[in-house]
């Protein structure tokens, strides 16, 4: 039997197990989270079926293997499934986090035991670590997921690009499953069931990068036993931890050791070591944020005979630590772009709120503090400084206490200098820099 007639064959079986249902195209487009009108090409045998539709129709039609036996004839040699492999390369030189990875590997196991979904929310500052921890973690238990791994930066805190739509993702996704691109449904929800039913057997891993929030989040979790999904964000996730029982990974600075560390891993340890208090103050001056002692490093490893004490030394001005903190290079790879990043998503109110508190000489205050500071009611103040927290802008350390990090406090102060007297208090947006 050649291709056509199999074609051919094929719709007419799914036509006459159809009709045997009672069902119409839409209502077994429903089912299997395919769209109607590719439906009506199989039937019509104007298009092939692949694998995993057969399947679909076999279980919801209650066929006994037909649909799949004969789709499965369809090619004397079918080529053989792709396993998706998107994982992009770990951080070069990466150190520490020995705790978190032992956390996420407790998780997976215990997943694996009971056979339930395991989905993990990472959350925590800019530039604190997020995106290496994960991607790291993922490439070490990729072969525990012999479906694949699916990932996708959502680009939920990208300092110049928009978050990426949850439906744009799962037609990549999609596609990344061998899913012909007419036979992508085009709602979200069809999308999304369609993602799920496809997963159903598999043991697969989703990594989400940067999300914006929950919403963006919930349609691409898989949500079946075998299947695992980890996801980063500098928001909170409640949402998804509610919804989906994630579990919740916060991530804060490096401690003093891992910092030394990572110099080590970028400088050479000779270097570093030779120079080791010079080395902890610049750790401190980059308040342990590997994004910023990545680049500190960098600057001192293009520079073989420039010491750690006169970078350290040039860090000691708060006011001119951020212009270190870059890179000539790439734009995007600097402190301001990445707090930025998390400012730009503030409503205007709680971005004059982070502003002004940038004016706190040691950033460190309580409740009653803020609201002197910011003008407004304790109550309301509260709620401004909870909404701050919530985006890793403003560390919570005890009952109405915060304390601002060194690196978010120069950037508070400078946008304070640039926006308060241009803006005024009525109308405090955040523009970019």
């Amino acid at each position: 039997m050649n291709m056509d007639d199999h074609t051919v064959s094929f719709g007419a079986a799914l036509r006459h197990h159809r009709r045997q249902q009672g069902l119409s195209l839409r209502q077994l487009a429903g089912l299997v989270a395919y769209s109607p009108g590719w439906l009506s090409k199989i039937e019509n045998g104007m298009s092939t079926p692949t694998m995993q539709l057969a399947r679909l129709c076999d279980r919801e039609l209650a066929a006994e293997g037909v649909l799949a036996a004969l789709a499965g004839s369809a090619a004397d040699d079918p080529p053989p499934r792709l396993r998706p492999a998107q994982l992009p390369p770990s951080t070069a030189g990466f150190v520490g986090r020995e705790r978190e990875l032992e956390d996420l590997d407790a998780l997976l196991a215990h997943s694996t035991e009971t056979g339930l979904p395991l989905t993990v929310a990472i959350d925590g500052p800019a530039g604190v670590g997020k995106s290496a921890l994960m991607i790291r973690w993922a490439g070490q238990v990729s072969g525990s997921f012999p479906g694949g791994v699916l990932y996708r930066d959502l680009r939920g805190s990208s300092p110049d690009a928009e978050p990426v739509r949850p439906t744009d993702v799962l037609a990549d996704f999609l596609i990344a499953l061998r899913v012909c691109p007419p036979a992508v449904p085009a709602d979200l929800e069809q999308r999304a069931a369609m993602f799920r039913s496809l997963l159903a057997g598999l043991r697969m891993l989703v990594v989400l990068d940067n999300a914006a929030d929950s919403r963006q989040v919930t349609p691409l979790l898989p949500g079946t036993a075998g299947c695992a999904a980890v996801v980063t964000s500098r928001r909170r996730l409640t949402g998804i931890a509610v919804r989906a029982g994630a579990s919740k990974i916060p991530l804060g600075p490096m401690s003093p050791a891992e910092s030394v560390a990572l110099l080590c891993a970028v400088v050479g340890p000779d270097r570093v070591l030779a120079e080791a208090d010079a080395a902890r103050k610049l750790a401190r001056h980059c308040a342990h944020l590997p994004l910023a002692l990545r680049i500190a490093a960098e600057r001192l490893a293009t520079r073989p005979h420039r010491s750690l004490a006169l970078l350290a030394e040039e860090l000691d001005d708060e006011k001119g630590r951020l212009d270190l903190l870059a890179d000539a290079d790439d734009p995007h790879l600097a402190l301001r772009a990445a707090f930025f990043g998390s400012y730009r998503d503030l409503d205007p109110e709680a971005a004059r709120a982070f502003r002004l508190l940038g004016l706190h000489p040691d950033g460190r205050l309580e409740a009653s503090v803020a609201a002197g500071l910011i003008g407004r009611p304790l109550g309301h103040t509260r709620r401004l400084l909870e909404s701050l927290a919530s985006v890793h802008l403003l560390e919570e350390t005890g009952p109405d206490r915060y304390r601002l990090a060194t690196l978010l406090r120069a950037y508070a102060a400078e946008r304070a200098g640039d926006e308060e007297a241009r803006v005024g208090a009525d109308d405090p947006g955040p523009t970019a820099r």
